[in-house]
């Protein structure tokens, strides 16, 4: 499911509605699920296939759709995946700053992360040159190799690049643009985003492109953090 909601699509109705619809001990037993099957799925976890057995023991038809709220800026637009408070503060106090010098995918231009400079959706963050200490939250959806690359891409221009990405280690986008481009943070546990009722489905890492000093920073004042430095070869 974790896979489907980032190529950009959803399940209808909503798992986590069907899960709780007539509760989740007798969904259960009408559905043959064991109950931490049900709990998976009303938390948007589990697999299609446990959920396709739920649907037809409620007698709905599942149908897959593509998620409207993607769009190039959809991390920032959604309040469901916006960057927890308590992690943008951390990385601030590392940083030893108060805001950074740009969000280039915000869902406004008084978003929800601290930056002198806020680029919208209408901007297009990712036509435009990067300056200064830069944090991104990108979409979480067929535009994130996009958004990835070109935090390395700046990077290499000058910029200091902290992105909030989800751990997908096993993706061709990590290998092209973060492993050993970035150090890496990987977050203990999951994240919980902002207007979330639960935890993500995935696990999240922080990317920092160009200041591995900082890097160092920011995993020792998170609990739990495994840092994983750059190691850049020579061309």
């Amino acid at each position: 499911m974790a896979a489907l909601r980032e190529a950009g699509y959803e399940l209808r109705p909503d798992p986590a509605t069907l899960a709780q619809k007539v509760g989740q001990r007798e969904i259960a037993k009408r559905a043959g699920l064991a109950r931490m099957t049900v709990a998976a799925l009303a938390r948007g976890e589990g697999t299609i296939q446990s959920y396709v057995t739920l649907a037809a023991a409620l007698k709905v038809t599942p149908r897959i759709a593509e998620r409207k709220s993607y769009s190039a800026c959809m991390s920032s637009r959604d309040q469901t995946w916006r960057t927890p408070q308590d992690l943008l503060a951390s990385i601030l106090a590392a940083a030893g700053r108060s805001e950074f010098d740009l969000d280039p995918c915000s869902p406004s231009s008084d978003g929800p992360v601290p930056a002198l400079v806020r680029w919208t959706e209408a901007d297009d963050g990712l036509s435009q040159p990067w300056r200064g200490l830069v944090f991104v939250n990108p979409p979480y959806s067929r535009a994130l190799p996009r958004w990835v690359a070109k935090c390395a891409d700046e990077a290499n221009a000058g910029a200091v690049v902290i992105g909030l990405v989800p751990s997908r280690t096993d993706t061709r986008w990590w290998h092209d643009a973060v492993a050993d481009q970035a150090d890496v943070i990987m977050l203990k546990g999951r994240l919980r985003f902002g207007g979330g009722a639960h935890a993500a489905p995935f696990p999240s890492a922080i990317a920092v492109w160009g200041d591995p000093a900082l890097a160092e920073r920011i995993a020792a004042a998170l609990p739990g953090a495994w840092h994983i430095p750059a190691q850049k070869t020579a061309a």
